[in-house]
């Protein structure tokens, strides 16, 4: 096998993806990379490191140390069962010497790629919009906590790193940016966000991270948009939002931001805002069906799911999808979807495979909403996650990575918590396969 040398950062980042049971789409959605090229980086590692299956590339990752303790563990060996399949094998770059028999004497682990953790708990024969239990066993682990304790952080994913951003201590607004490392189970301390703001939040788009607009301490609205450089750990102005908001919905689709709806100060607001990296300018996408703030956003597939916030008429339980690709006057491209159980808002929302994952938010008396829920699209449900041990309040921040959720700090009673717990969302089993 060729040394660990030959292969670059993002090479090495891919493999302990692949390592932890990562599909190429999921793989794809960590890394903001396509799954075409995706494959491409698989077939040189591949190639790089002597193996012709994913399953000798997770046992090369392991045999290297590129994944730490903690993940191993995570990784078990099982007898072999029925236990589905979701199809990623054939995600496998195209070698025809994947087909070999696996050389050497007894018994050798197999890697089934990702085993959605929750098909197990899917439901059937209840009506769309109904609650139904998951049953999800010892699925909670608590990791490394915050270097201090914050409530209503926000969050972005960039290559290796969670990012939590600002939020709130002892009831004044703070700019304090956090890094987690994924891998080591580290944080890191960066610079500071220069303006204290609440009620925004974060999009990565190429190399930098944007936050737009926001409330700040004199409850004025703002138009700034501040860009964080990761790779600099500096910060930057662009071109100001067309109109002060805060409590908007924001997603990145296929290389662009948009922005959902929020407060002005005044009013609620119904335009779809789009930002071009590429020529920094806002333009006016369509308008909403309605006009709405505090909600959550979210990509799932093709789509950009908007759940709960606030209207005019009080909290809402709504859910739409929100399809960019179709036409401006189309009137499908906004679906109605099973509504939340409760409405909630300040709510946040992540995505990981084919779920959409709801915690936090207040209802309509600002009374906390301490429900974890998991939208099943192929199924239309609402379904209710195992209660972590450690309380998650209403402006617990929420992190995607891999394969589980991240739920950052909070405030618990008047106290800024330093939690991080992660809850298992997706399972790596490993199976084993006879030699011949």
């Amino acid at each position: 096998m060729s040394s660990e040398s030959e292969l670059s950062e993002r090479e090495k980042e891919i493999l302990r993806l692949v390592a932890t049971g990562a599909s190429n789409k999921e793989i794809a959605q960590a890394l903001y990379i396509s799954p075409n090229t995706v494959k491409v980086h698989l077939r040189n590692i591949f190639a790089k490191i002597g193996v012709v299956s994913r399953t000798e590339a997770t046992l090369y990752a392991i045999k290297i140390g590129l994944i730490p303790e903690a993940v191993r563990n995570e990784i078990q060996i099982d007898r072999p069962s029925t236990a589905e399949n979701d199809g990623a094998a054939t995600e496998e770059p195209p070698l025809e010497a994947r087909v070999l028999p696996i050389k050497g004497a007894g018994w050798v682990a197999l890697l089934v790629l990702v085993l959605i953790g929750i098909g197990f708990f899917r439901t059937r024969g209840f009506n769309q919009g109904v609650v139904s239990p998951a049953n999800s066993g010892q699925r909670w682990s608590q990791l490394a906590d915050l270097p201090e304790g914050v409530g209503g952080g926000i969050t972005e994913r960039y290559e290796g790193y969670l990012y939590l951003f600002g939020g709130e201590k002892n009831g004044k607004l703070s700019g304090d940016v956090f890094a987690y490392d994924i891998i080591q189970n580290l944080w890191e301390e960066k610079a500071t966000k220069p303006t204290f703001v609440k009620n925004v939040q974060a999009g990565a788009l190429g190399e930098k991270i944007y936050l737009p607009g926001g409330e700040l301490a004199d409850e004025t609205i703002t138009t700034q948009v501040e860009v964080y450089d990761p790779r600099n750990d500096v910060w930057e102005i662009t071109t100001p939002l067309p109109v002060p908001l805060t409590g908007y919905g924001l997603a990145v689709f296929e290389g662009r931001l948009y922005l959902f709806g929020g407060w002005d100060g005044n009013s609620y607001r119904d335009e779809v805002w789009v930002f071009e990296p590429d020529v920094k300018q806002w333009a006016l996408q369509q308008k909403m069906p309605s006009a709405r703030a505090f909600m959550a956003a979210a990509v799932l597939g093709n789509k950009i799911y908007l759940l709960g916030g606030q209207t005019i008429d009080g909290v809402t339980d709504d859910s739409l999808a929100f399809y960019p690709n179709r036409g401006k006057d189309d009137p499908t491209a906004w679906e109605q979807k099973p509504p939340l159980p409760k409405g909630r808002k300040n709510l946040r929302a992540a995505v990981l495979a084919d779920g959409v994952y709801v915690a936090g938010g207040v209802n309509q008396i600002d009374q906390p909403i301490t429900d974890i829920l998991r939208f099943n699209e192929s199924s239309g449900l609402w379904e209710v996650l195992e209660p972590p041990p450690l309380l998650v309040s209403a402006d617990t921040a929420l992190a995607a990575s891999q394969t589980r959720l991240h739920f950052l700090g909070g405030t618990i009673g008047m106290r800024a918590a330093a939690y991080h717990q992660a809850y298992q969302a997706l399972y790596t089993v490993v199976l084993p396969a006879v030699s011949r």
